[in-house]
């Protein structure tokens, strides 16, 4: 499985589909980042992505063992009997620092299970372990949504779930504005913050002015948005001087007064969730459409941090992993695939929170959204994964400074094939990059009002040269030849001393 290697860069595998790209034989370097990110600045076109991931990308993910196993609760293998009042019998004797080992064969599974936080559910390998679930969402718990034309599990809700909040207590106001890329804050007390803290930067619009600017001014945001919490921001901080403090990581977007930003302690109710080595599977039935899912849903966190799903394989899903409200978490080699080219509604999905890392993912059939990002969400990388055709899929609500590094779209038909409401603004907020994106053939832009700010490089297409009014950035680069080939790793390697 892939893991976080002293050393690793370039050439090095890192993971199930490292191989599918080859070294670039015609090294083309960017301007927005040069060799080793000497041409990189903070208040330039692309942020700093190394931060994406469990534990903000500074350490592997844990090798674990058992510690219980739901065969110790009366779960059995490869047998008829429901064995769901196991599995919830063992997460619920489960501690803070276990893992409920699931040993390789097949078990039934008919309702929810909820992960603790600090609780680990490990099977013996994605084609070994088989959590069978032979109901949806719908059969288990009915679906008052239908009645609306909405199903209630099209947008949440899994099998397994796990879910918190992050309670950390105001810690003070910010009195002085602050530009993109600064790392001073003024602030109204120190009283509280210690340097190497964590702090979350809260910031909410008025007036659909907070909105406009995670468009850099070029576009509005969307009606709908209009006084939301549009930046939830975690850093540490780096040094306390008076009035105020620096942090370690640069701001992603404006801060003002007039959008009452604070900062929080970093206090999160669950942390340390893992979904690990093993598969979810479904009934082979027809999708009934969009909106009307009846909730094959696999995985889902909610408001959780520092956690990981890794090696897992889901088949018929109607959503596969969904990862909403979180910061720091990575999804890592998921196959998602079907039996009878059942189609779904999202494969991969993140919504608010940020810095999470999806990686090494395997899309073996198209859903109507495969890979998304959306509602204000901040830093979040999309890398080293392919799919036979799949949409890299923008779906408004300001989202922000998303990466989609070393992915190869398959057939290339469909890479801006992105949903959302309309009145939620553009597809994309400002700065969506894309960075070593490939395909079979040669993939078309959308139109240049899709987001402001948005930079390709190394992307797939006939294009020589790309113009929009709202200030995109397009580098002529084969993705074979672009070097780095991955942003993400080049990033990590320059923060991190891996290289």
């Amino acid at each position: 499985m892939m893991a976080r290697r002293r050393g690793f860069g370039r050439g090095v595998l890192m993971g199930s589909l490292l191989t599918v790209f080859a070294t670039p034989v015609a090294a083309e370097q960017s301007k927005l980042w040069g060799a080793k990110g000497e041409l990189f600045v903070p208040t330039g076109r692309i942020m700093d992505w190394s931060y994406a991931g469990y534990r903000a990308g500074e350490v592997a993910l844990p090798s674990l063992k058992p510690t219980l196993n739901v065969t110790d609760h009366g779960a059995k293998a490869d047998d008829s009997t429901d064995d769901t009042a196991a599995f919830v019998a063992a997460l619920g004797a489960a501690k803070a620092g276990d893992v409920v080992g699931i040993p390789a064969g097949i078990f039934i599974i008919k309702k929810k299970l909820t992960v603790p936080s600090g609780v680990v559910l490990q099977g013996a390998g994605q084609d070994k372990t088989i959590l069978d679930v032979p109901v949806s969402l719908t059969d288990a718990y009915g679906n008052p949504g239908l009645a609306s034309g909405t199903s209630t599990y099209s947008f949440g809700q899994a099998f397994i779930e796990a879910s918190g909040s992050d309670g950390g207590a105001t810690l003070a106001t910010v009195t002085q504005k602050a530009l993109r890329g600064d790392t001073k804050l003024t602030l109204s007390t120190t009283t509280g913050i210690a340097v190497g803290d964590w702090i979350q930067i809260e910031q909410t619009d008025v007036g659909g002015a907070l909105m406009k600017r995670l468009h850099a001014g070029l576009l509005d945001g969307g009606s709908d948005n209009i006084g939301d919490k549009g930046m939830d921001f975690y850093t540490r901080v780096k040094a306390i001087g008076a009035g105020g403090i620096e942090i370690e990581r640069a701001l992603p977007v404006d801060v003002e007064l007039g959008w009452s930003p604070t900062v929080k302690s970093v206090k999160p109710k669950t942390s340390e969730v893992g979904i690990e080595h093993l598969a979810l599977r479904f009934p082979p039935t027809t999708y009934p459409g969009h909106f009307k899912e009846p909730g094959y849903n696999a995985i889902h966190f909610k408001s959780v941090q520092s956690s990981w799903v890794r090696s897992v394989k889901i088949v018929n899903c109607d959503f596969g992993v969904n990862i909403t409200g979180s910061q720091f978490v990575t999804v890592q080699d998921v196959v998602i695939e079907t039996t009878n080219s059942r189609s779904g509604h999202h494969a991969l999905n993140n919504g608010h929170g940020g810095d999470n890392l999806f990686v090494g993912f395997d899309l073996k059939v198209k859903h109507v959204h495969d890979l998304t990002n959306e509602w204000y969400a901040t830093g979040v990388v999309f890398t080293k994964g392919r799919g036979d055709d799949f949409a890299v899929d923008d779906q408004r609500e300001a989202r922000f400074a998303t990466l989609w590094t070393e992915i190869d779209c398959g057939a290339g038909t469909r890479p801006f094939a992105s949903g959302g409401s309309s009145n939620r603004g553009p597809h994309t907020a400002a700065y969506d990059t894309l960075w070593n994106v490939t395909a079979a053939k040669d993939m078309v832009f959308p139109k240049d009002d899709y987001g402001p700010r948005m930079n390709s490089v190394g992307f797939r297409t006939a294009a020589t040269k790309v113009t929009s009014p709202y200030d995109w950035w397009f580098e002529a680069v084969a993705p074979k030849n672009i070097d780095p080939p991955n942003l993400w790793i080049a990033m990590r390697d320059r923060r991190l001393g891996t290289g």
